[in-house]
């Protein structure tokens, strides 16, 4: 081998090793990249999920704080004025049986107050959400409506589910909860609103249902619920859970959720 072949053989030496450092280093350069990018992505994330567990929080409290002002003005209020004019009229009275039966209605009314005050405290109490239940707010949502002549309502839940989700979790099955009786209020036409509750193994499955008119789909973009999208908010709450979720009309509308307890998001704030 000549000279020349020699220093043709280490110039394709150095150019090949060359060649293989650059390559390498644009590799690595690459994927730090990319590990920037996944890290700036996460963080955007987190933030994105704090502030929706924010505005979540919100609606909750705002929506939490209406009922109490409807049930302080509706029930209580009402109550306790029935039992000022009764104790009006007892006190017009001479009969000493018609005042023991007059005072002991105004006792029931005024255990009754008493009751819905404790009720009430206890949803105030609830507001550091550490340990809210989407079940109790619901419960007590239901029943306000049912009360209210509105439309009848039905919930159930077939077992405890008390610390199985997170804060997210929960606050976001209200809200989407929330949005589906409101849509069925305003929307359905319909007399009867259903929430069912059912923990199978590890999936915690809630299925929504109203007897009215069915979904246009067509039309669904056009629904607004409490200044959001309505099925698209429902829907963009469901996936932040996790959850598989499915809409059907027949005789009405059903929303099917599917949540896997083991593969819930950790979104907490």
């Amino acid at each position: 081998m000549g000279e020349k072949e020699i220093n043709v053989f280490f110039l394709s030496v150095i150019l090949t090793v060359l060649l293989l450092v650059m390559a390498v280093y644009f590799i690595i350069i690459s994927i730090r990249r990319r590990n920037i990018l996944y890290k700036r992505e996460r963080e955007a994330n987190a933030i994105l999920h704090k502030q929706e567990l924010l505005e979540t929080r919100q609606e909750v409290q705002q929506r939490l704080m209406q009922n109490i002002g409807s049930e302080l003005h509706d029930t209580i209020g009402q109550k306790l004025t029935l039992t000022y004019l009764q104790m009006e009229n007892t006190l017009l009275s001479d009969d000493m049986d018609d005042i023991k039966r007059r005072i002991s209605a105004q006792n029931v009314l005024i255990q009754e107050s008493l009751n819905e005050l404790r009720s009430i405290s206890k949803m105030l109490t609830t507001q550091n959400f550490a340990d809210f239940s989407f079940v109790h707010y619901l419960e007590k949502e239901m029943a306000r409506i049912n009360e209210s002549g509105l439309c009848q309502t039905f919930f159930s839940c077939n077992r405890d589910i008390s610390g199985l989700l997170n804060e997210h979790a929960n606050l976001s099955i209200v809200r989407i909860c929330q949005e589906f009786i409101q849509n069925s209020l305003k929307h359905s036409g319909g007399t009867a609103i259903e929430i069912k509750v059912v923990l199978a193994g590890s999936v915690l499955k809630i299925a929504c249902a109203d007897n009215g008119k069915g979904i246009d789909r067509e039309q669904a973009a056009a629904y607004r619920i409490g200044g959001g999208s309505g099925l698209q908010s429902i829907e963009r709450r469901i996936q932040s859970m996790g959850a598989a979720f499915q809409w059907s009309s027949n005789n009405g509308t059903q929303l099917h959720i599917s949540l896997p307890l083991n593969k819930i998001p950790d979104h907490e704030a």
